[in-house]
């Protein structure tokens, strides 16, 4: 949604007009229809609202002429008017009370004397239960609050430490890791699982686990940087390639950190960058170039067809900007002015225009 740009109106012109709401009010027929669905909802008629949202707007469209209110909107009425209405929560705001109880069991498994945080769980509902309090949370924000609580209670994040024997085959990970025969750890992950099958060892870790045990073997053996640096041919094609960006020959700097990475796969220099390393790399080449912006500015033309799009917004001929910004970057595209390369983009100054427009429209 778009933000409303300060200093935009002077006070004197703010004191004359009053600002006008962003969104309708519902009218009484509005909530009549809402709450009919709402009670539908809650009867099991609907087993959830969005199920229930396209009756719901059909319903809205003969009471309310030209106003079309967005899915989020309708979609929200309907599950407050429901929660009104009696239908259950989902989620609940922890009380004092259950803090207090839950805290008792985070700080056992902070000691160590709980072996995992599902046993936990167990003893948490257990407890809730004998001081008369419902159980009103899921299994899992049980265990993510008890999960949150202990480590701040100083659990480590790994309870069950590396057995000797998976240390011996991550150590040879972490070996070629620092020989450079993988860029990352992460590469070397699904090598180090099949060895850890092939040695029997059945434990399950997760793939974060043992890329960052694979990293940390590597930095202890003298690791020092993720990536290797530029050489000086790979150096000449960034130079090139920034030179072209600062001299506007790529509308964005994502137009040109894609043709930099092709050149640089071409010419066997990439390695293990990441195209948002590589965009990094540009824009830092670029300032020191004396670019200060990476995103081509809206031209006449294309100012012409967005501000034909919003306009249409207001009209009603789209529900919204976001509805709308795929249609009009079509517009653009078929116009000759393909220079936003992202739908956002798009949305995002027709969200602009239009409460400029809505704006200029007040009394």
């Amino acid at each position: 949604m778009a933000k409303r740009q300060s200093g935009s109106r002077t006070a004197q012109q703010a004191s004359a007009h009053p600002q006008r709401p962003r969104y309708p009010k519902w009218s009484e027929a509005e909530s009549r229809v809402a709450d009919r669905f709402a009670r539908a909802i809650v009867s099991g008629w609907y087993p959830n609202v969005n199920q229930a949202l396209p009756d719901c707007r059909r319903e809205l469209a003969h009471v309310t002429r030209g106003l079309q209110r967005t899915d989020d909107a309708v979609a929200w009425k309907l599950l407050c008017r429901a929660y009104d209405f009696g239908l259950p929560r989902r989620m609940h705001f922890w009380t004092n009370q259950e803090r207090r109880l839950l805290e008792r069991h985070a700080s056992a498994l902070a000691r160590g004397e709980c072996p995992k945080s599902s046993a936990a769980v167990r003893e948490v509902k257990r407890t809730f239960e004998r001081a008369g309090l419902e159980v009103r949370h899921p299994d899992s924000a049980i265990r993510d609050l008890l999960n949150v609580r202990s480590r701040a209670l100083g659990r480590p994040w790994y309870l069950v430490p590396f057995s000797p024997e998976e240390n011996r085959v991550i150590d040879r990970f972490s070996r070629a890791l620092a020989r450079n025969e993988y860029p990352h750890g992460t590469a070397a992950v699904a090598d180090c699982r099949r060895a850890l099958d092939r040695a029997g060892i059945t434990r399950r870790r997760t793939d974060v686990a043992i890329a960052n045990r694979i990293n940390d073997g590597a930095r202890a053996l003298g690791r020092v940087s993720k990536f290797a640096p530029w050489s000086a041919s790979g150096a000449r094609i960034i130079d090139r390639f920034t030179r072209a960006l600062v001299s506007d020959r790529y509308p964005t700097i994502v137009a040109a950190s894609r043709a930099c990475r092709s050149a640089l796969e071409r010419a066997g220099q990439l390695g293990n960058r990441t195209e948002g390393g590589l965009r990094a790399k540009l824009r830092i080449q670029a300032i020191r170039m004396g670019r200060s912006i990476f995103w081509p500015r809206w031209s006449d033309a294309e100012l012409r067809i967005l501000n034909r799009f919003a306009r249409a917004v207001i009209r009603g001929a789209y529900a919204n900007a976001k509805v709308a910004a795929v249609p009009c970057r079509r517009a653009l595209e078929r116009a000759g002015l393909p220079g936003h390369a992202r739908v956002r983009a798009v949305e995002d100054r027709l969200c602009r225009l239009a409460f400029e427009l809505r704006h200029k429209r007040q009394p």
